[in-house]
C-alpha cells in the first residue's frame, strides 16, 4: 500500500512539474554507502577524498549457517564519492583535476555495473567538500615567496569585496580556515566549480545524486552552524569570529539560499539533495552569542529546493537516531518538516547516526514515518565491527528492501 501511494504522489508531482525535468536521472533507492576515507585504505592522503570498492569482499550466512565471501556491492545500491575542493581545483578557476577521486570511481562503478557475473547496478551520489577543504588560492595570497592568509577577522590584505577567511576550531583538536561564503567573490569561485563540475558529469549516467555543500563549515550539512562547540582558545563560537570578520545572519543566510539555486541550475540532469537541519538565528548580546530555533526558515529552504528543482530535489537529513523517533510531530524539529514533504510524495534520503545495532531500526522507521527511499549508511568497518555479517543480514537487507519499495 505504502509503494501505491508513493508512486501515485510521484506521478501527479510529475505532472505538474515543468517538462525540463522530465529526462533526469533516476535517482537511487535503497543502501548508499559512505566512503571509507582512510589513506591507507583509499591511497588519497587527504581528510575527505575517497569511496568505497564494490569489489570488496563481506561475510554473508547462506541458508546452511556457512560464512561465504561476496562483494559489497550486491548488498548495496550506491556509493557516496566524497571529494574537496582543494583537490578538484588546483589553480584559481583553473580547470576540474584529471584523474580525479570522482573520475576514478565512475571507472569503477562502470566496471561493476557492465560485470556480466554482477547482478546489482550502483549509482554514485557526489558529495564536494567546501568550507575548510577548500583550496588554498581562494583564502591566502603569495608575499615574497610565502603564503599568507588573508584574514577576515583582522581585515588584512583583502578588501570588502575580495575573499578572505577565518581561521575556527572544533571538536577533536580539528581546526582550518573558513572561506567567506557571504561574499560575492566566494559565490565566483563556487558557481565557476560548479559550472565545470557539470559540464563533465552531469552527463554521466552513474552520477545519480549531487549534495548541496557550497555554505559549509567542516562537514556538508551546510545548515549546522555547531551551536555547542566552543573550542576556540579565546573561548569563543566559530559564528563569532565569523561575524566578526565580516559575516552577517542575513547574508550567510541568503548563502544557503543561493547554493540551492546554483546546484539546480548547473545540475540539470542530476537530483540534488540537501542535508537539512533545524535553523537557529544567532545574535551577540553584551559578548555572549544567544541562539533562536527558527522553524520558519528549515521550511523555507526545503521548499526553495523544491521550486528551484521540482521532483530533482531530495530533501535530508544526515544525523537520524533512535532519539529522533517520534520527533517527527514536532514542530520544532526537522524530521517533522522531512514527514510533511515526504507525505506529499517529495523524495526524502536520511544518514543515520545510531548505534550500529540499531541501524535497521531507524532506517525502517525512516521509510515507514518519514517516507524516506534512501538511507546512508555508516563505514563498513563500522558495520563489520558490530558483526561480519550485519549488512548483509535479513533486518538489515529488510530495510534495504522497505526503502526501496
Amino acid at each position: 500500500m505504502k509503494s501505491f501511494i508513493k508512486s501515485a504522489l510521484a506521478a501527479l508531482l510529475i505532472l505538474n512539474t515543468n517538462i525540463a525535468f522530465a529526462e533526469s536521472k533516476e535517482r537511487i533507492t535503497g543502501f548508499v554507502l559512505r566512503g571509507d576515507v582512510d589513506g591507507s585504505v583509499n591511497n588519497f592522503t587527504s581528510d575527505r577524498n575517497g569511496y568505497d570498492d564494490p569489489y570488496q569482499l563481506v561475510s554473508v550466512e547462506t541458508s546452511e549457517g556457512q560464512i561465504e565471501q561476496k562483494p559489497i556491492g550486491e548488498f548495496i545500491d550506491g556509493l557516496v564519492v566524497q571529494v574537496e575542493w582543494r583537490h578538484l581545483q588546483k589553480e584559481k578557476a583553473g580547470p576540474i583535476t584529471e584523474n580525479n577521486v570522482i573520475d576514478q570511481a565512475i571507472a569503477r562503478v562502470n566496471e561493476w555495473n557492465n560485470d556480466p557475473e554482477t547482478t546489482n547496478t550502483l549509482g554514485i551520489k557526489l558529495r564536494v567538500f567546501s568550507g575548510v577543504f577548500s583550496p588554498k588560492w581562494l583564502t591566502y595570497h603569495e608575499h615574497n615567496g610565502k603564503y599568507k592568509l588573508k584574514n577576515c577577522e583582522k581585515g588584512q590584505n583583502a578588501t570588502a569585496k575580495e575573499m578572505c577567511g577565518v581561521r575556527a576550531y572544533f571538536k577533536n583538536n580539528k581546526q582550518g580556515i573558513i572561506p567567506s561564503h557571504w561574499k560575492p567573490s566566494f559565490r565566483t569561485h563556487w558557481r565557476d566549480l560548479q559550472e565545470k563540475l557539470a559540464d563533465k558529469y552531469d552527463s554521466v549516467s552513474v552520477i545519480r545524486e549531487l549534495a548541496v555543500s557550497g555554505c559549509m563549515t567542516h562537514h556538508a550539512e551546510t545548515m549546522w552552524r555547531n551551536k555547542g562547540d566552543y573550542n576556540r582558545p579565546d573561548g569563543k563560537h566559530n559564528v563569532q569570529a565569523l561575524l566578526n570578520g565580516g559575516m552577517t545572519l542575513e547574508s550567510d543566510k541568503s548563502c544557503l539560499r543561493w547554493q540551492i539555486k546554483v546546484a539546480a541550475k548547473k545540475w540539470h540532469k542530476t537530483p540534488i539533495a540537501m542535508a537539512y537541519n533545524m535553523w537557529n538565528d544567532y545574535e551577540v548580546v553584551n559578548d555572549e552569542l544567544i541562539w533562536t530555533t527558527k522553524p520558519q526558515f528549515t521550511k523555507e529552504l526545503m521548499q526553495k529546493c523544491i521550486e528551484e528543482a521540482g521532483t530533482n530535489c531530495i530533501l535530508g537529513n544526515n544525523s537520524l537516531g533512535m532519539n529522533d523517533i517520534g520527533d517527527e510531530s514536532n514542530t520544532d524539529d526537522v524530521t517533522y518538516y522531512l514527514k510533511k514533504f515526504g507525505d506529499a510524495g517529495h523524495h526524502i534520503y536520511v544518514q543515520t547516526e545510531t548505534a550500529i545495532d540499531q541501524q535497521w531500526v531507524a532506517l525502517n522507521h525512516a521509510a515507514d514515518v518519514l517516507n524516506a527511499q534512501m538511507g546512508e549508511l555508516p563505514k563498513i568497518k563500522a558495520m563489520n565491527k558490530e558483526s561480519p555479517t550485519f549488512l548483509t543480514g535479513s533486518n538489515m537487507q529488510s530495510a534495504r528492501h522497505n526503502l526501496k519499495f
